[in-house]
């Protein structure tokens, strides 16, 4: 009985599965990570073509929105504020991602 307590504390009945609501992205599973890592840098650099100058804070909604759609329609469930996380981790090593594809082309 304990045990199920427990349980209902960070897990939630959602359309008939159990979800875990303190669900860490580093919990996920390494293609589940790769996906997600991979959507990031998509939305990321189509933030920076519709804009033509690299995304800042502004943009920050839009991208972790796009990413989130995805991890959706993937059946993937991690809270959004663990995405949010993830992304401002890895801002700066997006942006030297997309300064190094960029120069590239131009050579």
């Amino acid at each position: 009985m304990e045990g199920q307590l427990e349980m209902k504390k960070t897990h939630r009945m959602v359309d008939g599965k159990w979800l875990q609501m303190n669900k860490q992205f580093s919990s996920l599973k390494e293609r589940q990570k790769t996906k997600i890592a991979e959507w990031v840098y998509s939305a990321y650099r189509e933030a920076y073509q519709k804009s033509g100058r690299i995304p800042g804070k502004g943009s920050e909604r839009e991208i972790l929105d796009s990413v989130m759609e995805k991890i959706e329609e993937a059946d993937i469930w991690i809270p959004y504020g663990e995405i949010a996380a993830h992304y401002r981790k890895r801002r700066n090593k997006l942006k030297k991602r997309l300064e190094r594809e960029l120069t590239e082309t131009e050579e």
